[in-house]
């Protein structure tokens, strides 16, 4: 088996960047790698980052201390797709108070928060002016959630969605909300497996899906949801998906 040499790619979801783990890790590639995610640090004064160690099975001490290090200097950094034998590693080493070890998008979320938002304008699928937002296809007692006046509610809510291609088998992915109103949702994925199904499905728009919000942190009711994806939206190197709810039947 050719083993490919590690390098790390990056993208962003709302102000937060995300650093993905790519190859094989030996010492020398990654010292390498900690010192041009270091630099990329320092030079674009990164205050919110999440280190993705999805595709990597094992550190040893020593290599884990590297990548440690190189996230020192943000506020708030996060270390998210570790399981296993990794995820044990993790838990036995010493992390600074600035990072905590994100498993799934779950903890993403409830750590990060608002910094997952965009600033600007996501679209046009999202939402009308209410007072009021009550979600359809609620499983459960009524609830009504108090809104500012505005078009949508910024939130961050890990949920899963299931992508239901005409004639192919259906797709269960893991993502994170970042905008919600009466009308639809905005939906980006931190899972590269997941981004990399959902970008290579042809035609997305149109298609029909199931969305499945558990209580969490950010948002502690449960919903069942159907809806339409109306657009997908690349944003430096992320995918988001934006998705019209429709009445279930």
């Amino acid at each position: 088996m050719v083993m490919s040499r590690l390098r790390f790619v990056t993208r962003e979801i709302g102000s937060v960047k995300v650093f993905d783990l790519l190859g094989d890790p030996s010492h020398d590639s990654l010292q390498e790698v900690a010192w041009k995610i270091q630099r990329n640090i320092r030079r674009h004064r990164l205050q919110r980052v999440i280190l993705n160690v999805q595709k990597i099975k094992s550190l040893d001490e020593i290599g884990i201390r590297k990548l440690v290090a190189a996230f020192l200097r943000p506020q708030k950094s996060g270390i998210y797709g570790c399981s296993g034998v990794l995820m044990h590693q993790l838990e036995d080493t010493y992390l600074p108070n600035n990072m905590k070890i994100c498993p799934t998008e779950k903890e993403v979320a409830e750590d990060f928060g608002p910094f997952l938002f965009h600033k600007d304008d996501l679209g046009k699928v999202l939402g009308t002016e209410e007072d009021h937002l009550r979600l359809p296809g609620h499983h459960g007692p009524a609830v009504e959630m108090e809104r500012r006046r505005a078009k949508r509610m910024h939130v961050a809510i890990p949920l899963e969605m299931t992508l239901l291609p005409k004639g192919k088998d259906s797709i269960v992915t893991q993502a994170i909300a970042t905008n919600i109103s009466e009308s639809g949702i905005f939906i980006e994925y931190l899972d590269l497996d997941a981004l990399k199904v959902v970008e290579e499905l042809d035609p997305l728009e149109g298609m029909k899906v199931e969305v499945q919000i558990h209580p969490s942190g950010n948002f502690p009711e449960e919903y069942h949801l159907e809806g339409i994806i109306r657009r997908r939206e690349a944003r430096k190197r992320g995918l988001g998906i934006g998705v019209q709810f429709t009445t279930p039947t």
